[in-house]
């Protein structure tokens, strides 16, 4: 088991510890053992640049999960997401040394995938995912690829996108008889899968370079800059700075952008619900709370803004998610546990 967690470890730490990958809490990986009876998954609700050799993930029973998935189809008439929760949490195999953790809200597809899988809220993926022209310009990125991808339309998470993402690679196999490595998740990221570790870095790379090439940009969202103030902390990260005076920021704003669920998890609801915590003064961003909390904020939030002002920069139209799918993911219990890990 020791070799897998390492493994866990190293994808990890690569999508982790970058800025413009990952954002707070989001983005998973996986890696399958080599027989394919259990797997290594991040757990719910910590960072990626977080797992350890004691901490942030859980070890499932990889083959239990895969055959559920594989024995059901979404328009069989049946409402199997709270089947699929349960599932998740009493597939969990206990690993001597590491805490016994919640696996992420996504180990569904993890499942279905190949034996390494990098799911990330890349800034630059998601200017694909976010504009409703993003299809189209994937085609044109992606097409003369070798590993092939799926683009995929707004699914809640959970049961049905897991499904939806087995039934496109299906198609996708069949077409061009190979498994698409690639799969943007509109309005949410991107899923990068390989049978080898070194590969499925070398993929993902490779795609958000192809795409920062594609639209001439540079890749300057490396860090967030935080300054302590009396009360807890201020931005000073240049993509916020510039946004906040150019658009403003308040909960109208944030609710008529809505454009992925770490969005609403973290910013739409902290504005919603705790007014006092994040707040907009004299064209700053104040953070009256703790570090953790106004880091994963302020990573969220110069992620939230460098994926609009691109978008608008690049003559491309904003994609929004529906009424429908921000009232799930706010009443989705596993969105609020993931929200809640400290």
């Amino acid at each position: 088991m020791e070799k897998y967690i390492e493994q866990l470890i190293d994808i990890s730490q690569y999508a982790g510890q970058r800025l413009d990958y990952t954002q707070g809490g989001g983005g998973n990986t996986s890696v399958k053992s080599d027989d394919a009876n259990f797997m290594f998954i991040k757990a719910s609700g910590y960072k990626l640049k977080e797992v350890t050799k004691s901490n942030a993930f859980v070890c499932v029973d990889q083959k239990k999960i895969f055959n559920f998935y594989n024995s059901k189809e979404a328009n069989d008439g049946c409402d199997h997401e709270e089947e699929s929760s349960k599932l998740a949490k009493t597939s969990v195999i206990e690993v001597a040394g590491a805490p016994l953790l919640r696996p992420s809200v996504e180990v569904g597809f993890h499942s279905i995938l190949k034996k390494y899988v990098i799911h990330t809220h890349s800034i630059y993926a998601n200017i694909i995912a976010c504009s409703v022209q993003g299809e189209d310009v994937a085609n044109s990125i992606f097409s003369n690829k070798d590993y092939g991808f799926v683009f995929l339309p707004y699914i809640n998470p959970g049961f049905e996108l897991t499904i939806a993402m087995k039934n496109a690679i299906e198609k996708y196999s069949q077409q061009y008889g190979k498994f698409p490595q690639v799969i943007f998740m509109k309005n949410h990221g991107l899923v990068v899968t390989a049978d080898s570790l070194e590969m499925v870095k070398e993929i993902h790379t490779d795609v958000n370079l192809s795409i920062i090439k594609h639209f001439g940009l540079n890749e300057d969202l490396q860090s967030i800059c935080l300054e302590q103030t009396e009360n807890g902390f201020v931005s000073n990260t240049n993509i916020v700075k510039s946004f906040v005076k150019d658009y403003g920021l308040n909960l109208e704003f944030l609710s008529k952008y809505s454009l992925y669920p770490d969005q609403l998890v973290y910013l739409n609801n902290t504005v919603y619900n705790s007014p006092d915590t994040l707040v907009v003064k004299n064209g700053r961003v104040f953070y009256n709370t703790d570090i953790k909390q106004a880091t994963t904020l302020e990573e969220t939030l110069s992620a939230y803004a460098f994926v609009i002002k691109t978008i608008k920069e690049k003559g491309l139209d904003i994609s929004l998610m529906s009424d429908k799918d921000i009232a799930f993911i706010n009443g989705w219990e596993a969105e609020k546990y993931r929200k809640s890990i400290k």
